[in-house]
């Protein structure tokens, strides 16, 4: 148990729930644009200089990684409509993937 008190009118953390959004939002964004961004530069590797393995390592990183954090810092701070709302973006590489590779936009 916390030595916390309890925030008044129930359980709930109440304190800073906006500035938790907020953070959780700019991770997303990080995690929507890099993961895509890093995929598609790893699949065009050959042409400019890095190597795939790199932009992969990228893009899995940012896809799959980001989300974590930000779940993360939503349960660190009591807000679990924002630490679920992070983890439902454990889907987007499979969309982004599945998306870049039906719409040839792969190479």
């Amino acid at each position: 148990m916390s030595e916390r008190p309890s925030p008044p009118g129930g359980g709930r953390n109440t304190r800073h729930p906006t500035g938790i959004r907020v953070v959780v939002a700019i991770l997303a964004l990080f995690a929507l644009v890099l993961g895509p961004l890093g995929y598609l530069m790893g699949i065009d590797a050959d042409s400019h200089a890095g190597s795939a393995a790199e932009w992969f390592t990228l893009a899995f990183g940012a896809a799959v990684g980001i989300p974590f954090l930000a779940a993360a810092v939503a349960t660190v701070a009591g807000d679990r409509k924002a630490a679920l709302w992070a983890l439902a973006l454990l889907v987007w590489p499979v969309v982004f993937v599945v998306v870049i590779h039906l719409f040839g936009l792969a190479g």
